[in-house]
């Protein structure tokens, strides 16, 4: 049983349509209504930066499904390029809520049950953004740098309950977001990046499978870095 957030658009609904393919039951959320339509699938409208909606939400999960094998925390958010001096607050609380605070709930919640249940895995969604240390990126990047951190943490309070947690850290998939930007924007992150491409579905999805599976049941506290080296 897989439990996705950000499924509405993006890697979010590609990943929960992949773990539907192989026959796994689905819950996923995103602030505004679902785009998946499929038997196994069960979509929940909430806010990630609000305690109560996600301690809900994941209790009802557990409640229908008896367990949860697999959390992938997807959903973020990415601003526009902005140097620190011109960043607002509104912009840092936006950042921070939706990926950090968001990100953490959701971990908190989902540990909670496969403690219990003595499995699970748990993974996160990094950026290149967090090791390139590039102009413009300061609020996203300490907040996907500050998810790496939560992830080994948790990996490691988690590991005697025989739950992993990892992170994937993607350099550029061309999203609906990544597509908006302007072309010379999107060069100048490519060749920031050691493999001067954007990714494929494909690759992303290869390591999501490879976190998930049996054999990996000695892989936690790791990040897998797509398109860039650490």
């Amino acid at each position: 049983m897989v439990v996705i957030s950000g499924t509405s658009k993006g890697i979010g609904r590609e990943a929960a349509l992949h773990f539907l393919a192989q026959g796994c039951k689905v819950h996923g959320c995103s602030r505004g209504e679902g785009t998946i339509a499929q038997d196994g699938y069960v979509h929940t409208s909430l806010d990630l930066r609000e305690e109560s909606a996600v301690r809900g939400w994941m209790r009802d999960v557990k409640r229908q499904e008896g367990r949860i094998d697999v959390l992938f925390c997807n959903a973020g958010y990415a601003p526009a390029d902005r140097l620190v001096t011109m960043t607002s607050g509104d912009v840092v609380d936006e950042v921070l809520l939706t990926n950090v605070k968001g990100t953490f709930l959701l971990c908190r919640e989902a540990a909670k049950y496969m403690m219990r249940q003595k499995s699970g895995r748990i993974i996160t969604v990094s950026s290149m953004a967090a090791g390139l240390h590039l102009a413009g990126t300061a609020a996203y990047a300490m907040s996907k740098a500050a998810i790496v951190e939560l992830t080994k943490i948790l990996a490691k309070e988690l590991a005697p309950f025989g739950v992993t947690c990892n992170a994937i850290a993607p350099s550029m998939y061309m999203t609906d977001g990544v597509e908006a930007l302007e072309g010379p924007v999107i060069e100048r992150a490519l060749q920031s990046l050691t493999l001067k491409r954007t990714l494929s579905l494909e690759e992303l999805l290869h390591v999501l499978d490879f976190f998930v599976a049996d054999e990996a049941s000695a892989v936690t506290g790791q990040v897998v870095a797509l398109g860039q080296s650490n």
